[in-house]
């Protein structure tokens, strides 16, 4: 007898959705220094991934799973090398997803956002092939490709960091990354799920990091005022380091202690040109007549290892997210068209296998 097109644990994990969860949770970078391997791996972990969803789930749930993420990761991956970003092949991981990973941060948000709408994208167009097919067949594989693969990628436009919607928008103000924490707050009540605690989690992390960088910048300019100061001291030979530097590594409420907080960064950096200044003075009685191009070195050496870093930092900061409004708009439509089509096919879809599930 020929197995069923969906069976009952297929059935099961499409109605609590608990497996298509895990699926986007594959996203997190926290695993991607992890999956370094080569093609070959990458082809292997394939195969284990669509053997353990053919024994566990059946057949063809498992085709259907392995055919939409190779289409949506393969969107990321053809999204990213179109903007010179080297990438990990896809890896597949079993009751967690696929994930690729790039090997080089995008230069902006505009590519970071261009680069997760390619992963949703094709994943909207692996599902356009199985809506003729369905008509001409009517087998329920194709429908459950047309339900699976849209609730697979509308889940992952939800606006949250780090799934792909929360990257589309990065460009947008920050308070659509907040509307993606109270649904996921709203979908976690609902379906809990570890994969969506952590979502919420590293959403969270994000969001608060999103809206703490005018700190984080201010906090950057005060430490280059620092060791420029320290700079010139050194140029005119006054090497007497600063007795009161001490650091105490605590925590500070945000906002209510940044005063406190700023301060002790400072005293961090100063204990560190307090060690500077003292190992330039182990050298004075060794180089005499050389000391004032040594002095000249180790000026380099503080450019380049202390300010040069924090100068690139703070020129990522204030430009990283700078686009123009026309841009946004385009960013922002082409968001709600993709996800608009895929809800309208995933209702049509969820109906052709409804009499299945029930």
């Amino acid at each position: 007898m020929a197995q069923p097109i969906i069976n009952d644990k297929t059935k099961k994990s499409i109605t609590k959705f608990g497996v298509v969860l895990a699926l986007i949770g594959a996203k997190f970078k926290l695993i991607l220094p992890l999956l370094k391997a080569a093609k070959f791996l990458s082809f292997l972990s394939m195969i284990l991934y669509l053997f353990v969803y053919g024994f566990t789930f059946g057949w063809y749930f498992a085709f259907a799973i392995v055919y939409l993420l190779i289409c949506h990761e393969g969107g990321h991956l053809i999204a990213a090398k179109r903007k010179g970003l080297p990438t990990s092949p896809a890896f597949f991981i079993p009751f967690v997803g696929a994930v690729i990973s790039l090997k080089e941060m995008p230069k902006d948000a505009v590519t970071e956002s261009y680069v997760a709408f390619g992963g949703p994208l094709f994943g909207l167009l692996s599902i356009l092939p199985a809506i003729p097919l369905y008509h001409y067949t009517h087998n329920e594989f194709f429908g459950l490709v047309i339900a699976l693969g849209c609730i697979l990628n509308l889940f992952n436009l939800i606006p949250i960091s780090p799934l792909d919607g929360g990257r589309i928008l990065s460009v947008l103000p920050p308070i659509f990354w907040f509307i993606g924490i109270m649904i996921m707050f709203v979908f976690v009540f609902y379906q809990p799920s570890f994969i969506v605690f952590y979502i919420i989690f590293l959403g969270i992390t994000t969001f608060i990091r999103r809206i703490r960088e005018s700190f984080k910048l201010r906090v950057i300019n005060e430490k280059i005022k620092l060791y420029e100061h320290t700079i010139k001291q050194i140029q005119f030979g006054i090497l007497n380091p600063h007795t009161e530097a001490v650091y105490r590594d605590k925590f500070f409420f945000p906002f209510l202690e940044d005063r406190k907080k700023l301060e002790n960064e400072l005293e961090k950096e100063q204990v560190e040109i307090n060690q500077f200044i003292r190992s330039i003075h182990f050298r004075y009685d060794e180089l005499e007549g050389d000391w004032h191009k040594y002095l000249d070195s180790r000026v380099v050496e503080l450019r380049d290892q202390k300010i040069q870093p924090f100068l690139k930092e703070k020129a990522t900061l204030e430009t990283y997210y700078v686009t123009s409004n026309r841009t946004k708009w385009q960013i922002f439509l082409a968001y709600i068209i993709l996800a608009s089509c895929l809800s309208l096919l995933g209702f049509w879809g969820y109906s052709l296998i409804e009499n299945v599930l029930m």
